[in-house]
């Protein structure tokens, strides 16, 4: 008798739903937007680099992160005054949100801004352009190799 066939199927977690997905790229727009504003394509791209990053935690960390993503979601609501969700506020109110939030002294709601900034900051500044803009100078490590080579 043939061994029985095993059907795999591929299996990729996901851990953010589409009104998620929807508030990732305006919230790293209010963390990291400069000057120029940031492309929207890469901000996309960049919400998949995120929920795979998160969808790899504990179910405990996941279940957190989306929750404070609901916090932001709708608090600008009690914290501004304003009507409206994170994802209608213009970018001047979304930092103005977020520095509200950072300087909470209700610190669940500091805890929210700090666990999200850090974790957006690891994933944004990976990226080889956002190290070049930095000044990383990438394999080239001149200063460094002329240090420890020094006797």
């Amino acid at each position: 008798m043939p061994p029985p066939v095993l059907h795999q199927r591929d299996f990729a977690r996901t851990t953010l739903r589409p009104r998620h997905r929807a508030l990732m790229p305006k919230l790293v727009e209010a963390y990291f937007a400069s000057d120029e504003p940031l492309d929207l394509d890469r901000l996309e791209a960049f919400t998949d680099e995120v929920d795979a990053a998160i969808s790899t935690a504990s179910k405990t960390l996941r279940a957190g992160l989306v929750a404070m993503l609901e916090i932001i979601q709708w608090s600008p609501i009690f914290i501004l005054g304003k009507p409206s969700t994170f994802e209608g506020l213009s970018l001047e109110d979304r930092a103005r949100f977020l520095t509200r939030l950072e300087r909470s002294s209700f610190v669940p709601l500091a805890l929210i801004f700090v666990a999200w900034k850090t974790l957006l900051t690891m994933l944004y500044f990976e990226a080889p352009e956002q190290l070049a803009a930095l000044g990383y100078p990438g394999e080239k490590r001149t200063r460094y190799l002329s240090v420890v080579s020094q006797p």
